[in-house]
């Protein structure tokens, strides 16, 4: 009888002790979802009301109710104003003075990528975490798979650069470092559906008969979830909507009822169909992470990668992509570089809240470090936002200023400190632009000849945070310039 209770009280303490480790683990270790859109305008986000026409036309249900749900940041930043080097600083935790890519275009030396210190998937796993990564998984220019699968994935699915993930409908996708055959992606099948071809086509597959890979992906992210539910994970979800043109183009499973509004072209239906089921499978993830209990350890975030594109689906009236922000992809004034964002962690983050934090994305780099309890190193140059998260804001690290450069359409510069914002094109000899983004957001009014000094400060922090790169450099040339 002795034996029997003490084997029963040893018994009921384990289980005490079992449940408050999870406990424990559970408020300081948390999983973590992170969605990186492609050229999702800030203006084409319903609910940051700013494009009151879009708002009527664009249904994000899920995402309305995510950030219902959730914290909206209201001064979220991209890593830089295009897909490349903007990936380049989220994967590398490098700010675009800093980062090996600072433009699509061009190549780096060999010896260059990959860098010697770690990159995003290796931090998440030195954090504790099971890692994947899904989608438009490249780290600026095109890898090998030896390079993405070696960066510190536990799983990967995707494609190896920012050009071959465009097509929704490709005929093949890679796991793991392996090309994988997808036979239901067939030219007869896909005959016609190509919404850039001549003649025109209609952009249209047809529900189920085709793999549509943004919902492949989230297929797999749930399943992934199933099988390290009962380990912390880490998720990076680079979506490519609604990035369209070559090799495949805009093309959808279905319309989702955009061809009764009749004011739409047909580019401008698929356009809105893919945001429309990119929002479905946010969704779906959300349910899933509920289903299996692990909502209030989850953190879910979701974001864009740069500013509005123009170019595949053939801009018209219809939309303001950017809002109120000047100019847009491609560009450091604000249109380019700022970006939606919400976080959602239900039971710690209180729903509809927001923040003004001054945050961008190679802050989710040390932000993994830090929920795992690990340091934040002299490697990472952004802050851990995870005070924010917590509810927790008389913590929180409070940057000194952004940094932004960038080399197509000229050479570009941006500073933001506070409310001021600088920007520079033409290297280290142009003007520098003064505005006040507390009363100027559309960066309306130069006022740099008023505030010398402010200039003066802005030109210091563009000298100081340019670091040399063989490729790229800020020695002046007066034929660059940005078409405004």
């Amino acid at each position: 009888m002795k034996e029997k209770q003490a084997i029963k009280k040893i018994t009921l303490v384990t289980i005490l002790y079992a449940s408050l480790s999870i406990l424990s683990f559970a408020t300081t270790q948390p999983n973590i979802i992170y969605i990186n859109t492609d050229d999702w305008g800030i203006g084409k986000v319903p609910f940051m009301k700013m494009d009151p026409a879009s708002q009527r036309i664009i249904k994000t249900p899920h995402l309305d109710k995510l950030k219902s749900d959730g914290m909206l940041f209201t001064d979220a930043y991209a890593g830089n104003a295009v897909c490349g080097p903007s990936r380049c600083s989220l994967i590398s935790g490098k700010h675009p003075g800093n980062a090996a890519w600072r433009a699509n275009l061009k190549k780096l030396p060999n010896n260059m990528w990959p860098p010697k210190y770690p990159l995003l998937g290796t931090v998440a796993q030195q954090a504790g975490y099971k890692t994947a990564a899904f989608g438009k998984v490249s780290h600026g220019g095109s890898n090998t798979p030896e390079e993405i699968t070696n960066t510190g994935w536990d799983y990967w699915l995707g494609f190896l650069g920012h050009v071959d993930c465009r097509d929704f409908y490709s005929s093949y996708i890679w796991e793991n470092g392996n090309k994988i055959q997808l036979p239901k992606n067939n030219p007869q099948t896909l005959k016609g559906t190509t919404l850039r071809s001549t003649p025109i086509g209609t952009g249209v597959v047809g529900e189920g008969k085709a793999t549509f890979i943004e919902d492949l992906y989230a297929d797999k992210i749930i399943e992934f979830i199933e099988l390290n539910k009962a380990h912390p994970f880490f998720i990076y979800f680079a979506s490519t909507v609604p990035h369209g043109g070559p090799p495949g183009g805009m093309r959808v499973p279905s319309l989702e009822g955009y061809d009764q509004i009749k004011k739409l072209t047909l580019h401008e239906q698929v356009y809105c169909a893919l945001l429309t089921r990119h929002d479905r499978n946010v969704g779906r993830i959300r349910k899933a992470v509920k289903d299996l209990g692990l909502e209030k350890n989850t953190i879910i975030i979701w974001t864009s990668d740069n500013g509005d594109e123009d170019s595949y689906y053939k801009r018209t009236k219809t939309f303001d992509g950017n809002g109120p922000f000047k100019m847009m992809k491609r560009s450091l004034y604000e249109g380019g570089i700022r970006v939606p964002l919400i976080a959602y962690w239900p039971g710690t983050i209180k729903p509809g809240t927001s923040s003004n934090l001054q945050t961008t994305q190679w802050d989710l780099m040390p932000t993994l470090a830090n929920a795992g309890s690990k340091t934040i190193t002299k490697d990472m140059d952004g802050i851990s936002i995870m005070p924010t998260l917590r509810g927790e804001p008389e913590k929180q690290t409070q940057r000194n200023y952004l940094y932004f450069e960038f080399y197509e359409r000229g050479k570009q510069q941006s500073v933001r400190i506070g409310d001021w914002k600088g920007y520079r094109i033409g290297g280290w000899d142009g003007d520098i632009e003064l505005y006040n983004l507390k009363n100027d957001i559309g960066e309306a009014n130069n006022i740099a000849a008023k505030n010398p000094e402010i200039v003066k400060t802005i030109a210091d922090i563009m000298k100081k945070e340019h670091s040399p790169h063989p490729v790229w450099n800020l020695d002046t040339n007066p034929k660059q310039t940005l078409k405004k």
